[in-house]
């Protein structure tokens, strides 16, 4: 797949703040006599066509409907994304853009200008360079003469520095309109509360839109659904506030989305999500990558989705929750050792960089869970089932969550390579299970000798999608909790069915310190709170549960 660039694009810069940058008016002069010309005029000058009827919008918030974000810190810069009100005649928009370190833009860092049209839905997305290295800069767009509301971008420390801290919160699954049963309708509060957390930038692991199984199916559909989400205000003020690094899970596609899925409708929902979202396409639609923080940590994106084999069905049910009994057909294919989720290609970029890595730390997205989520255990823990010729290992009855339980031979696979490179502080956050779960990972998780390798932090949803008080009541939840411990101990340490969130992490060069954080959705007025807290000691094979703050 291309780039989606439309081919009246183009693109002018004339500031760079490794040469301290320029003042405003030089920089707008500097515009003028790039060879701009009636570029520039458009972008700044009053604007003279037509949007909605009116000869110019009237707001900032017309002209940008869907707010700002930037994304994908690099040590010289970050993409920064925008998209502009379509004008009635469908021509070719200008746009100017300008990084500060000062929320007054009295000297511009970097800036220029670029050309937007029909073919990217009039967004504006470009890779600032030029920045220094581990700060944070303040950005604006500007169209039709009106400017934007400024955002915040963050440019990662060089790669021989040696940062002592990053602190990052990761979340997925913003579900709009979902009212529980009281009536209340869950809010997107969670974002106002990781903005308050000031992390560096929100992992976001998938879910961002819910697009509609089969009313979504055109690109102008799948656009539509990306501008309904980001019309929220709360998501808009988050966005301004920090930076983005995001995974797509199901909902950005279809559910269940694999790849044996329609390639057409596969290729637009791609497409949309690119045009959508602050991370740079090289023709591939590829989304694994590695953001680098210095030497303190290395980031490695996964998509769980794109090259998978399809989930295995559901063919039990305990209490509210389908399950997958691995005893009855078509259970037995989650140890097909053919299975995949990461695709031949992503697992060996995986495990290459997994095992190159120099940094203290290895953080690893996953739109879905890497940790085992069983309900029952069938093969080993009584002894009575020991030595049955028909049991597999790790034969039970799991979650059916489309997770990595569907693909385990991978799972070990991957796992057994750290095991045998030695390779420590390895932390996976993931999101897509509307629940938290906390657990060591080991590559036989029903080995009492087999070591722990690394580490998985699953995040709740972040709206009540649905309200768990649907599921049953509070008193339930919380015995499904327990029992959930007991059939996946001694590996899993923490479950919670009942609230909603996000995840916060602080990372260190001597430990990594990972707070689940809770958040009422129905009180517009909520604020988070920590209801569990985690660290890893680095070099560590323990998860440690510490009381909460």
């Amino acid at each position: 797949m291309g780039r989606y660039r439309s081919e009246t694009e183009r693109a002018v810069a004339v500031a760079d703040a490794r040469h301290g940058g320029m003042p405003r008016r030089d920089f707008l002069r500097g515009l003028a006599a790039a060879g701009a010309g009636g570029l520039f005029a458009a972008a700044l000058g009053p604007a003279q066509r037509a949007i909605a009827g009116r000869p110019r919008a009237l707001s900032a918030a017309e002209t940008f409907p869907d707010g700002l974000v930037a994304g994908d810190p690099q040590p010289d810069g970050a993409v920064i994304w925008a998209r502009v009100a379509r004008p009635d005649d469908a021509a070719p928009v200008a746009v100017a853009w300008m990084a500060s370190e000062s929320d007054d833009f009295a000297t511009v860092a970097a800036g220029g200008l670029v050309s937007v049209g029909a073919d990217s839905d009039w967004t504006a997305k470009l890779r600032v360079r030029g920045l220094l290295p581990d700060r944070w800069y303040f950005y604006r767009f500007t169209a039709y003469g009106i400017e934007s509301r400024a955002g915040r971008l963050r440019t990662a420390p060089r790669p021989s520095a040696a940062p002592d801290r990053l602190r990052y919160a990761f979340a997925s699954c913003q579900q709009r309109g979902i009212r529980g049963v009281d009536g209340l309708e869950s809010l997107y509060v969670t974002h106002r509360a990781i903005a308050a957390d000031a992390p560096d930038f929100l992992m976001h692991l998938g879910d961002y839109v819910y697009v509609s199984d089969g009313g979504t199916i055109t690109l102008d559909q799948y656009r539509e659904v990306y501008r309904r989400f980001r019309s929220n205000p709360l998501l808009q003020d988050l966005q301004a506030a920090v930076p983005l690094v995001a995974a797509w899970d199901d909902g950005e596609f279809y559910n269940g989305v694999d790849r044996t899925g329609p390639p057409a409708r596969l290729a637009t929902a791609r497409r949309a999500w690119f045009e959508a979202m602050p991370v740079e396409n090289d023709g591939s639609d590829r989304t694994y990558r590695r953001l680098a923080w210095g030497r303190l940590a290395d980031v490695l994106m996964l998509d769980t989705r794109q090259y998978r084999d399809p989930e295995v069905p559901a063919n039990a049910r305990f209490n509210f929750l389908d399950a997958q009994d691995s005893r009855v057909t078509p259970g037995e294919q989650m140890f097909d050792p053919a299975r995949t989720t990461l695709g031949a290609a992503q697992r060996g970029w995986l495990e290459t960089e997994l095992s190159a890595s120099r940094a203290a730390w290895r953080l690893v997205g996953s739109s879905y869970n890497v940790t085992p989520w069983r309900i029952r255990d069938e093969d080993d823990h009584t002894g009575l089932l020991t030595g049955d010729p028909r049991l597999a290992r790790n034969e039970g009855v799991y979650v059916s969550n489309e997770a990595w339980d569907d693909y385990q031979a991978e799972r070990r696979a991957l796992l057994r390579y750290l095991e045998q490179r030695d390779v420590r502080n390895n932390v996976f956050t993931c999101g897509h299970t509307h629940f938290y779960l906390a657990s060591e990972l080991q590559p036989d998780f029903d080995d009492a000798h087999s070591p722990t390798v690394a580490f998985d932090f699953t995040t709740g949803s972040q709206t009540a999608d649905p309200d768990p008080r649907e599921l049953a009541p509070e008193t339930i939840l919380r015995a499904a909790e327990i029992a959930f411990l007991r059939a996946n101990r001694p590996f899993m340490k923490w479950v919670d069915l009942v609230y909603q969130g996000f995840a916060l992490v602080d990372v260190t060069p001597e430990e990594c310190v990972v707070r689940f954080r809770g958040v009422d959705t129905f009180d517009p007025n909520a604020e988070a709170f920590t209801f569990a807290k985690f660290r890893v000691a680095s070099g560590s094979r323990v998860l440690e549960v510490l009381e909460p703050d």
